[in-house]
């Protein structure tokens, strides 16, 4: 599935309407519209934003991992994630705190995991 099928499966299943989303996010309707559209994807720090909001895990919204090998993102919610935002995968482990600085090392994490998949981040 890809990014976009993903964020508008996930916010219907949160019951949540594009304009709900948007308003969490603080992002205009036509960019929530864009994303669902496949027209451009979140970066990662929205992407993050998103699994929050919709209580998922990144890998989620990105359809990243499905546990054969591939990378794996978790928030510190995630019982796997002993508190921590947690990047696994090609053999590394990588878990960093829940503070300001560990979120957007996380994110870029997450956008270079987004880059090799060919999703380019708009937002």
């Amino acid at each position: 599935m890809t990014i976009s099928a993903n964020i508008r499966q996930l916010r219907k299943r949160a019951g949540l309407t594009q304009i709900e989303l948007a308003e969490k996010l603080d992002v205009s309707i036509a960019t929530l519209r864009r994303w669902e559209a496949g027209e451009t994807a979140p970066n990662g720090t929205r992407i993050v934003e998103l699994a929050n909001i919709l209580k998922v895990s990144p890998d989620e919204v990105v359809a990243a991992g499905d546990g054969n090998g591939r990378a794996r993102l978790m928030l510190p919610a995630d019982e796997r994630s002993n508190g921590m935002l947690v990047f696994e995968g090609e053999g590394t482990r990588i878990e960093l705190p829940p503070t300001d600085k560990g979120y957007e090392l996380f994110s870029k994490l997450l956008e270079n995991l987004m880059a090799r998949r060919n999703i380019t981040p708009a937002e």
